[in-house]
């Protein structure tokens, strides 16, 4: 059965589509230009859990923290893992997004290294110049392959696990086979920059990916896959509260950048958590934003809880949890609200909101989840 296409069908709105053999019923709606809500892509974030009503599906790869034992029981399943093993009918009683914007269905572009640079201790820039332009939303990520080739050893242990790679290899051919560690991320630039993208990378000890960044040169070669998420930043005429910690200001500047170059009439309040005043990344830049390319009333709160009380320091103390505690009061439900970064804080500081009358449809994540070194790598 395993190469058989299924169908897949919505109650109640009706609407189907097919799964061809080996994809995921995420791909595949993305693929026909079907809207799901989903986010990580990866089976940890828990937004495209949906209740298989008939039908089987193999669960795939899913984190217990996404998808309890009890609620497997029940039917439930995460559509970025869920491969169907019959046709399906998925129930979806989740109200309709009335602001969601067209489908950008995900297609590869080959890309190239512009640049590389150091933001803070932990985070780097990295820079693409694209062979093709690429049509996204501010809020939305791509998937980047590194290519590198198999020492080898490598090659005749079949080994795809990606350990004991090389440097990065510019594209200029060479022995097959050559494999491609993928990462997810979110893109730091308006959607004006077609063919020039930024990410804002955290270093991580050991990352197949994220290791290496700093050795690269420029001209190396990338695979790009995307754009995902439809965390990305709706119209309206709600005031907009945005909150970030680490690499989660990559979405959160595309987003800033793109309300400047439009003149959004919407004032932006944006918390920026971090260790020290050393760790905020773009400090200037977004302070420039905030002073004369948004509208009045929007307010730039870096938060720093890693100083102590001798510190020079002069705004907000304390993890931004906290600092949001102080700042918002009774107006959060008149907000839409944009998390951005590790899970805890986007939960943390989700419930709290939603304690103060925040509406599931005014609340957007984008949870960033570590990524083991043997996951997402291809041979291409």
């Amino acid at each position: 059965m395993s190469g058989a296409t299924f169908n897949v069908e919505f109650t109640p709105s009706g609407e189907t589509f097919d799964v061809s053999p080996g994809e995921t019923v995420l791909d595949a709606a993305l693929r026909q230009g079907v809207q799901i809500r989903y986010g990580c892509r990866a089976g940890k974030c828990s937004t495209c859990k949906f209740q298989i009503e008939d039908g089987e599906i193999d669960h795939g790869d899913v984190s217990v923290y996404s998808l309890p034992d009890a609620e497997r029981d029940e039917g439930w399943g995460l559509l970025c893992r869920a491969r169907p093993l019959t046709d399906l009918l998925i129930r979806d009683n989740r109200p309709p997004d009335l602001r969601v914007r067209p489908l950008l269905p995900p297609r590869e572009i080959d890309a190239r290294i512009a640049g590389v640079r150091s933001l803070t201790p932990e985070l780097v820039e990295l820079r693409l110049t694209l062979d093709e332009p690429l049509d996204f939303y501010a809020g939305q990520f791509v998937d980047l392959g590194l290519r590198h080739h198999r020492s080898p050893d490598e090659v005749r242990e079949g080994s795809s696990t990606g350990a004991g790679l090389p440097d990065f290899v510019r594209a200029t051919g060479g022995a097959e086979p050559v494999d491609a560690i993928w990462r997810s991320y979110s893109i730091a630039t308006p959607p004006s920059s077609r063919f020039e993208l930024s990410f804002v990378i955290k270093r991580i000890a050991g990352g197949a990916f994220s290791s290496r960044v700093g050795d690269v040169s420029p001209g190396a070669a990338v695979r790009l896959r995307g754009p995902y998420g439809d965390g990305y930043l709706r119209a309206g005429d709600r005031p907009v509260l945005m909150c970030a910690i680490g690499s989660g200001i990559a979405p959160i500047l595309s987003m800033l950048h793109e309300a400047a170059e439009t003149k959004d009439p919407r004032p932006f309040l944006f918390y920026y958590g971090a260790r020290s005043a050393a760790d905020v990344p773009h400090h200037a830049e977004i302070a420039a934003l905030f002073a004369n390319g948004l509208a009045p009333g929007s307010k730039f709160v870096p938060t720093l809880d890693g100083i102590d009380a001798n510190d020079p320091w002069t705004g907000e103390r304390g993890n931004v949890t906290q600092a949001i505690q102080r700042g918002v009061q009774e107006q959060a439900h008149l907000c839409d609200a944009y998390l951005c970064g590790a899970p805890p804080m986007c939960d943390a500081v989700a419930r709290l909101l939603q304690a103060k009358g925040l509406s599931e449809q005014s609340l957007f994540m984008d949870r960033f989840f570590a990524t083991s070194k043997s996951e997402a790598t291809t041979t291409i």
